[in-house]
């Protein structure tokens, strides 16, 4: 019957071990954080997802699942597009915004630049890389999950400056003169004068 515990005969001490080593295996499939975008009319909203996988290269296709029951959901439904933002360490500021469940009437890319799809999906492009798709299925395979399919329309990646900064080579003589040169910037503090000893026994 549906619902029902597959292993019955199985004590639940046991079937909290086999939870776990499952979750376990699970998390051991390679993962990362996207943003999910899409806008409908007046409506935009976004999603932190992790479960991202490239299912056709001739032509482009990437498959997405995402949790049910966010407000993302029937805006990409309706406008039959969405983009995809690949976040790194810039994304860190997107990730905390968006994780958060918010409703379609917040803006919460006022402050990101943003690149309007071919299909009108908003598409953060402060990222590693960025993924216009348009929607061509959508699944559900009957879990806390929908799937969905979208065909590549345009993507790009992060421009990165491929000329290394120089490096400055640490020898003794060279950590030497450094010293003499910082200690060379300090505020100018005035010598006190050399005491004799002659002057010293004199005092003592």
């Amino acid at each position: 019957m549906l619902g029902s515990d597959p292993n019955p005969s199985q004590p639940t001490g046991t079937t909290d071990c086999m939870t776990q080593s499952r979750d376990a295996a699970l998390a051991r499939i390679p993962h990362t954080d996207f943003l999910l975008t899409a806008r409908f009319g007046d409506a935009q909203s976004g999603l932190i997802v992790q479960r991202v996988q490239v299912c056709g290269t001739n032509p482009a296709m990437v498959l997405i699942a995402m949790e049910k029951g966010h407000a993302l959901s029937p805006l990409i439904r309706d406008s039959r597009t969405f983009g995809l933002s690949l976040l790194g360490i810039k994304g860190r500021l997107l990730s905390r915004l968006f994780r958060d469940e918010r409703g379609t009437h917040d803006d919460p890319f006022i402050a990101f630049p943003i690149k309007v799809g071919t299909l009108g999906a908003p598409i953060i492009t402060r990222a590693d890389a960025w993924y216009d798709c348009e929607v061509i299925r959508h699944f559900d395979v009957e879990s806390n999950f929908e799937v969905y399919v979208g065909l590549v329309r345009d993507a790009a990646v992060e421009r990165v400056d491929p000329s290394p900064l120089p490096l400055r080579a640490t020898t003794p003589r060279s950590e030497a003169h450094l010293r003499t040169t910082e200690s060379a910037r300090l505020p100018h503090i005035p010598h006190l004068p050399k005491m004799s000893t002659k002057a010293r026994g004199r005092r003592a």
